[in-house]
């Protein structure tokens, strides 16, 4: 009898023991040391803390032993909680664990140029200021270094472990700069001289209201570095080549508007370009090169052959810098460039033509023959420069879009056996892939 009832009650006896148990729910911690408390807080009302533990005695019964000093003597404190509060003490944990990982892994690596940025613009900001300050002496002397002071703290410390991609600098420098200069375009559209302080109010607001909405709106629509940049310089290349283009009838108040439009396109068709082709970083730069390659080659060649008549000038110069359009175009949907590449072709094209400056002012009298040089060297400094990159190299393709049907118009111009570009569409549980 007695031995029945060994072998009856002893299975329960061992079941009923406490045994220890991971306290996360990912089963990864069995206790919880000073060093972990510390990150996590969880039992602050222990200021002595030393350690926890949990022991599982039941199905549905915990014991949570928490360990501490008091008087110099170490404590153990055991605490009776139900399955529905280590439910919770454990959703805290998991929580905890994964703010704490977030903020270890936050993307700051715009950060450098955020705060970088904003000083530089903030020598404008204080110019301004103390232009319009009734400030004198010493206290008229000091605005601009507080300004530009107090332009780098500011966002230093305002980007403390915030997330500050590139995307979001570029677009928010870039929109502040050119603000700047929109700003200066809207002062002599109503009519502020130079010469007046309030010259700086409009751009001041400007380029504080492309700063910051330039930020918050690349920080929410989550815009990557290709697509700021590509905003950024085709919004500057836009107001440039408007700048030279305008009729030289125009009145000075015509020319600005010019200028503005101009820019406001020029940022329109760098946003609709980068939905339509997934710009790496450095692809708004190799087709800005290319647009003033072109349209540089075109006013030599008019200035060569002494083509004066404005229409025609303005009209080849508009043709020219299409083509150059064209052919980035061309080279972004079918590549991807990193920045570096996009600045090698930069330098390229700059040595290439003063390699052929140097070497037709050596051979050559002739100023035009100098210029046709200049220009031939540069493009093959680009071209040469292009072909070293672009060997065996393909654009990435990207899997990230949603289904997103719609032309592609440098499309349009490959014949059927050279359509090597394949975009992915993506949509829950299914992967959709054409080519054009």
């Amino acid at each position: 009898m007695g031995v029945l009832l060994f072998n009856l009650f002893f299975p329960l006896v061992i079941f009923s023991r406490e045994r220890l148990i991971p306290i996360d729910s990912t089963n990864n911690i069995k206790v919880i040391d000073k060093k972990l408390e510390k990150s996590l807080n969880l039992f602050p009302e222990y200021s002595n803390f030393e350690e926890a533990k949990l022991f599982q005695k039941g199905d549905t019964s915990y014991i949570l032993e928490i360990y501490y000093v008091d008087k110099g003597e170490l404590v153990k404190d055991r605490k009776d909680i139900s399955y529905s509060q280590l439910t919770e003490l454990r959703e805290k944990i998991r929580g905890v664990i994964l703010s704490k990982s977030l903020k270890l892994n936050i993307n700051q690596e715009g950060r450098p140029l955020f705060i970088g940025g904003i000083t530089g613009l903030s020598i404008y900001y204080g110019a301004g200021l103390m232009k319009n300050s009734k400030a004198s002496g010493y206290a008229r002397d000091a605005i601009i270094p507080l300004t530009v002071g107090a332009g780098f703290f500011t966002p230093f410390f305002l980007t403390m472990n915030k997330e500050v991609m590139k995307g979001m600098s570029y677009l928010a420098i870039g929109s502040g700069g050119l603000g700047i200069i929109y700003g200066e375009a809207l002062n002599n559209i109503v009519g502020i001289p130079w010469s007046k302080p309030e010259q700086y109010i409009l751009p001041t607001i400007t380029s504080l209201s492309g700063l910051v909405g330039g930020y918050y709106y690349a920080k929410f629509k989550k815009i990557s570095e290709g697509k700021a940049k590509s905003i950024v310089y085709l919004s500057g290349l836009g107001a440039g080549l408007t700048t030279i283009l305008i009729d030289d009838d125009a009145t000075y108040e015509h020319e600005n508007q010019g200028i503005f439009y101009g820019g406001v396109g020029g940022a329109l068709l760098g946003y609709f370009l980068s939905n339509k082709i997934n710009f790496a970083p450095g692809d708004a730069g190799v087709f800005s090169i290319n647009t003033l390659l072109a349209f540089a080659e075109t006013a030599v060649i008019l200035d060569a052959t002494k083509v004066y008549d404005d229409g025609l000038v303005r009209a080849s110069l508009s043709l020219g810098a299409a083509l150059g359009d064209l052919r980035g175009g061309i080279l972004v949907n079918k590549y991807d460039f990193s920045n570096a590449q996009a600045n090698y072709l930069a330098f390229a094209t700059t040595g290439g033509a003063l390699i052929g400056a140097g070497l037709s002012s050596l051979l050559f009298k002739n100023y035009n023959v100098t210029q046709i040089i200049t220009m031939l060297f540069g493009e093959l400094g680009y071209d040469i420069t292009l072909l070293a990159i672009t060997k065996q190299k393909r654009k990435n393709e990207d899997m990230s879009e949603k289904l997103n049907l719609h032309l592609n118009p440098f499309a349009l111009i490959y014949k059927s056996n050279e359509m090597g570009k394949t975009t992915f569409n993506q949509i829950p549980f299914l992967t959709i892939s054409y080519r054009w």
